[in-house]
């Protein structure tokens, strides 16, 4: 070999290395998404919002994969009964921490910031949206720098999966905030100071957040080196902004009817990320013919379900096992099957309900017609498509449907404020909802969760139910819960409060560029310290 062609090689191979390198770190990935948040600070916002930006910027102690199975994030292993997380009572829950945490700024994160955290939400001076879960605790102690103690008033299986979870809150910087009575309006919602993968450099109301990644972090130094997330309510402008490269991704479009204009953009990839969240048709089981559980399941078999929400959502949700956004590691699709479309059937359960077809092609009994009304959200362009088609396949079996639509303020408003879903002035609604990452369904169906007092917006009561949920909350072994909730699935499936439509599934669209992203309940930032980036 010369020595000239020997120089030539080893130039590049020297190249190509610096291309590894590049394509390893560094490059700035530009985010549009459509909701801003009122804070950084997650513990004053909820959901979305609240999972995103902990997600970024702080650190939790138990985090969800992209299997959608519990893993430990700063805590070292998930609490059980089997590995002596959980006491033989239930009322002892025991985390180890990791050593090698610290945040952004050089402070160790220890227990006593998990202490803190728990302290924090259940200050009353704090605009906590939700204490779920928290507030079961009796003692949450620091024993060591490293172990964190929970003392709980009564066993209650979830407390896992939400204290300092990353469906809930994440763990807060204790030196940071401790010397302020709340923390409602301080710089650091503005510009936290977290243990996450990523630091807030800056915050431009109205347009954009700029993230630098953090060197401290304990899984390494993110990939990427800089996220600029950038508020643009309209879907189409994101699209276009998509289109033309002054964007690199497209997080939660809430408009599912968005699905095919994106997967047509050239160069970005579409995924739908399946949630703990469901889309649902609820009936009224406290008012009218909507009372019956034999009408209940006529009307939900005289749809073609799964037909429908293909075409009005345009592929984006599918009507298939919707029961697992729900029950999720508990769900039994022979328990709780997806709702057939029969139509005969249908027919003959409103004829055993007394429900008789008169001449006008209508059904009636004692003087009534089976009139109902479907409550919508407005300008959903996808339930406004499936509503009108329900409204069809209804009245070939002699139900005669009327639709409301109500602006979105109005629809989830709750019933002092006029909300007609948790006021009950319905029979059908469509309705989306979250229900956590554990698959008790307690808040949804127990008889003392009817609005005001909780989210049982079918107004669904049923002792045995309630009696089974309430064992299943005190049942750490993940079989026996499981087959509990099976047994809880087989009710809900028999006596129908609610037909599940679909399991929700987040479009969110990349460049091609990007690598290393997964899908998980919790959204797509649950690995954003793996992603990289091919340089251009």
């Amino acid at each position: 070999m010369t020595l000239a062609r020997a120089c030539g090689l080893a130039a590049l191979v020297a190249l190509a290395g610096c291309a590894r390198q590049h394509a390893l770190h560094g490059g700035t990935f530009i985010i549009v998404q459509q909701r801003e948040p009122r804070a950084l600070n997650p513990e004053l916002e909820n959901g979305v919002n609240s999972q995103e930006w902990g997600a970024l910027l702080f650190s939790y102690l138990v985090t969800w994969n992209n299997k959608g199975q519990m893993i430990g994030d700063v805590a070292t292993v998930v609490p059980s009964d089997a590995n002596g997380g959980v006491s033989r009572d239930g009322l002892t829950i025991t985390y180890h921490l990791r050593h090698d945490v610290r945040f952004a700024d050089g402070a160790p994160l220890t227990a006593a910031d998990c202490v803190y955290t728990i302290q924090a939400v259940l200050n009353p001076r704090n605009n906590i949206q939700s204490r779920y879960g928290y507030d079961r605790i009796i003692t949450a102690r620091a024993t060591d720098p490293f172990t964190l103690v929970l003392r709980l008033r009564e066993p209650f299986a979830p407390i896992v999966s939400i204290v300092l979870a990353s469906e809930d809150f994440p763990i807060l910087p204790r030196h940071a905030l401790a010397r302020y009575a709340d923390f409602n309006q301080i710089p650091f919602d503005s510009m936290p100071t977290g243990s996450g993968p990523y630091i807030a450099r800056r915050w431009v109301r109205g347009d954009r957040v700029e993230l630098a990644a953090n060197p401290r972090y304990f899984r390494g130094r993110p990939r990427i080196d800089r996220l600029v997330i950038r508020f643009v309510p309209n879907a189409n402008t994101a699209i276009d902004e998509l289109s033309t490269g002054e964007a690199n991704a497209f997080f939660d479009d809430l408009d599912t009817n968005d699905y095919p204009a994106l997967r047509a953009v050239a160069g970005v990839r579409t995924i739908l990320t399946p949630l703990n969240e469901v889309g649902a048709l609820i009936f009224n089981a406290q008012e009218g013919a909507t009372r019956d559980d034999r009408v209940r399941q006529a009307l939900a078999q005289a749809i073609d379900m799964r037909r429908l929400v293909g075409f009005a959502y345009r592929g984006s949700q599918q009507a298939h096992d919707t029961g697992r956004g729900l029950f999720q590691w508990a769900y039994d699709p022979r328990a709780y099957p997806d709702v057939p479309y029969a139509p005969a059937r249908a027919k003959q359960l409103l004829d055993e309900a007394g429900w008789r077809m008169g001449a006008d092609g209508l059904r009636h009994k004692g003087g009534e017609t089976l009139d109902l009304q479907l409550a919508i959200q407005a300008a959903i362009l996808g339930d406004e498509a499936l509503a009108a088609a329900i409204k069809q396949q209804e009245l070939a079996v002699g139900a005669d449907v009327t639709l409301k639509a109500y602006d979105v303020n109005t629809f989830i408003a709750p019933p002092e404020e006029g909300g007609p879903i948790y006021a009950g002035r319905f029979q059908m609604a469509l309705y989306p909802f979250e229900n956590g990452n554990d698959p008790d369904p307690t808040d949804q169906f127990a008889c003392s969760r009817v609005p005001p007092n909780g989210y049982n917006k079918s107004r669904f009561c049923e002792p045995a139910l309630d009696a089974l949920m309430a064992t299943a909350l005190r049942t750490y072994d993940a079989a026996q819960r499981r087959a509990l909730y099976i047994r809880v699935q087989r009710i809900l499936a028999r006596q129908l409060p609610i037909e599940i439509i679909f399991q929700t599934r987040e479009i969110d669209a990349f460049d091609e560029r990007l690598h290393g992203e997964s899908v998980s309940p919790n959204g797509p930032f649950w690995n954003v310290w793996a992603w990289r980036l091919e340089p251009q």
